[in-house]
């Protein structure tokens, strides 16, 4: 009886690392999958904001509004 638990244990323990090897493994290879499509895409030029809404042009001084 006491050898089924143990073998119980060490088979628990093997599915574990197992699984543990496996979820590593798909978060690398999701992590690599974007990486590779980030390389691939042209870079895009950061566009410069709009400044012709809101109070971005107000004069700070009330008599120049």
């Amino acid at each position: 009886m006491a050898n089924n638990k143990e073998s119980n244990f060490w088979l628990t323990a093997l599915k574990l690392a197992a699984g543990a090897c496996a979820l590593a493994g798909l978060v690398w290879l999701l992590l690599w999958y974007a990486d590779s499509v980030k390389e691939s895409q042209p870079l895009t030029v950061p566009q410069k904001p709009k400044l012709d809404w809101g109070i971005a042009n107000d004069s700070p001084i009330r008599n120049n509004r």
